[in-house]
């Protein structure tokens, strides 16, 4: 008999979260997950915080370009519209992806994950549209969840939310910070969501 390759449970789900957002607007991107400190903490306005130390730096990098490995995929997402600016606005980016992050929890002292992340760029982007966004989302997944006040410093304070499912934070979604865009040299508005996929499942 012909032999059918079952497509793990993962990859499915993966697919399945990506036809949702290109439903709702958003293109996909693919990055590299190698970065520089600079993009993934002075730029994202983590310098000095918990989520700034828990960022992974690589012992014998080739270039400081490549010498973090990414803890969060904005920061990709924002290097995108740092370069698309001539693009006819709204711009609405997405990636599902690896990141990786200091965590004690596990033996290598480090964790990875395959997580979702989204940005619009656009005048009128703000925190409700991309509440309904998360509901949408959250909705076709079959998720039941609750959200949270959070102060993550690279959203402002008041526009941002965190994710819960079951009591557990799952992501964050918010305006990005003005000093977040200025530093990448982003003149419109921005907002920007963030979800462990394997979490989501």
């Amino acid at each position: 008999g012909v032999q059918t390759c079952a497509l793990p449970i993962f990859t499915l789900y993966s697919r399945k979260v990506k036809n949702l957002m290109v439903g709702m607007g958003y293109q996909e991107m693919i990055f590299n997950y190698l970065g520089s400190g600079r993009d993934y903490i002075e730029k994202m306005n983590i310098e000095g915080t918990d989520a700034g130390k828990a960022v992974i730096e690589i012992s014998n990098p080739m270039t400081e370009n490549f010498q973090f490995v990414r803890p969060s995929i904005i920061p990709s997402l924002l290097a995108a519209e740092t370069v698309s600016g001539n693009a006819v606005y709204p711009h609405k980016i997405f990636e599902a992806g690896k990141v990786a992050f200091r965590c004690d929890e596990e033996n290598t002292g480090t964790r990875t994950r395959q997580y979702l992340g989204f940005v619009t760029a656009a005048n009128d982007a703000n925190f409700n549209d991309l509440a309904s966004e998360v509901s949408t989302l959250m909705y076709y997944l079959d998720l039941e969840y609750k959200v949270e006040e959070t102060e993550d410093p690279r959203f402002i304070p008041g526009r941002q939310a965190a994710v819960l499912k079951d009591g557990k934070r799952i992501g964050i979604f918010g305006e990005l910070h003005p000093a977040v865009l200025e530093k990448w040299d982003i003149g419109i508005p921005c907002s920007g969501a963030e979800f462990d996929l394997e979490e989501l499942i």
